[in-house]
């Protein structure tokens, strides 16, 4: 009975490191998720930048996570209202989880809070942004080069 258990947690853990090899071999293959943005073809990188659009708490990617409140993925949906709520503190009534009519109108909502301008970038977060990108670049250009020697 013992030995018969050994072998099932064996065979489960052997099946499930399988999984995750196969899974990661796939996934070279693939751009990084940190390529990419709000629109790319890979869900990997459209969920990244939500992510870090909520991490950052980027007032000035609220236009996009708004437009993430419709897609067809839960993910994304699910992903982008967290992103919202952390750098706004609402929700305006947005639940991913509900059918499209019933999501509907927080949507509209969240899109007239926008067209508002109910979340006006700071002039501080964008000079925060343009640091980071330019150091972002910097960095990537100072690896070529070293990479060239």
């Amino acid at each position: 009975m013992v030995l018969a258990w050994l072998d099932m947690r064996a065979m489960r853990f052997y099946g499930l490191t399988a999984v995750v090899t196969l899974a990661l071999g796939v996934s070279a293959c693939a751009p990084p998720a940190s390529e990419g943005g709000f629109h790319s073809d890979n869900p990997s990188a459209r969920l990244y930048a939500i992510h870090r659009a909520g991490q950052e708490r980027d007032r000035t990617a609220i236009p996009q996570l708004v437009e993430q409140l419709e897609s067809d993925d839960p993910a994304v949906r699910m992903f982008a209202i967290v992103a919202l709520e952390r750098i706004t503190g609402q929700r305006m009534g947005y639940n991913p989880y509900r059918a499209a009519p019933k999501r509907w109108r927080a949507v509209q909502a969240w899109k007239q809070a926008v067209r508002q301008g109910r979340f006006p970038a700071s002039q501080e977060d964008l000079t925060r942004r343009r640091r980071r990108a330019t150091h972002r670049i910097e960095g990537m250009a100072q690896r070529r080069d070293d990479a060239g020697k």
